[in-house]
């Protein structure tokens, strides 16, 4: 049988040049304004992309994003960190890296995060990166308050701090699940700063449930009057169900469960 001869990925002087400069500059993505700037042209920059992509130096997350693949690493086993991908498909939108991701990291539950879920307000998509799932969540610009940046390989990645990270467990999980999750957690949050993010949080429907449980949680009324549940209509408590039940007037819920 004829033996398959693969061809060896020799790099050139140029090609090598450009490894360096990303090398020293230490970062597991860059764009191709930066490629650019290393290069002193776009033509040239194009066209050594182009070859470092062909020789698994370069991978491409989305167009002008690239993941660096340095040459300590064996090509096809480097996939990047997830974080910093997700950071990068966010491109210059305004974005956290939240929900479950967030809550494991807080302790709110064990299970790990199988899909990094972006919240920003300029892109609805869903990507699979390295065999890493990605899903983008547009939302309006109010609900992006409550972060903070956490240092990932030098570079900030931006996350909701606990307090916000609790409001998004009633989004992402059923009441029953998510009350719970607060109930468990209640005395590691900072109580005043958590009822101002809700007060501030832009969905009626989640202040009210939210607010009837931190109720029956015992916070202090004065702290829960900052909490607007509006003069008009109802929200059941429960998804699942009939939208029959008792009336709560104080938060303007019916106890449907």
């Amino acid at each position: 049988m004829k033996e398959k001869v693969i061809a060896k990925k020799t790099l050139s002087t140029k090609e090598i040049d450009l490894i360096t400069r990303l090398e020293f500059y230490g970062k597991d993505i860059y764009n191709k304004a930066e490629i650019i700037s290393f290069c002193g042209g776009s033509k040239t920059a194009s066209y050594l992309i182009k070859k470092l992509l062909e020789k698994d130096r370069l991978r491409k997350i989305i167009k002008n994003i690239y993941l660096f693949v340095p040459m300590k690493a064996p090509r096809g086993l480097w996939a990047g960190n997830e974080y910093l991908i997700a950071k990068a498909l966010a491109r210059e939108a305004n974005y956290y890296i939240g929900y479950a991701t967030a809550f494991n990291s807080y302790g709110f539950t064990d299970q790990v995060a199988q899909l990094i879920q972006v919240v920003n307000d300029k892109y609805s998509i869903k990507k699979t990166i390295f065999g890493n799932r990605y899903k983008l969540i547009k939302v309006l610009p109010n609900r992006l308050y409550g972060l903070e940046t956490r240092k990932i390989k030098n570079e900030d990645v931006v996350f909701p701090i606990r307090e916000r990270a609790m409001i998004d467990v009633f989004q992402f999980y059923d009441i029953k699940k998510a009350s719970g999750i607060l109930s468990d957690q209640a005395s590691k949050l900072n109580m005043p700063l958590f009822v101002v993010y809700l007060a501030r949080y832009p969905v009626l429907r989640v202040r009210r449930r939210v607010g009837f449980f931190l109720e029956k949680l015992g916070v202090d009324k004065k702290l829960l009057n900052k909490i607007d549940v509006g003069e008009k209509g109802y929200s059941p408590l429960y998804d699942m169900g009939s939208n029959q039940g008792k009336i709560n007037s104080r938060w303007r819920v019916i106890i449907n469960g």
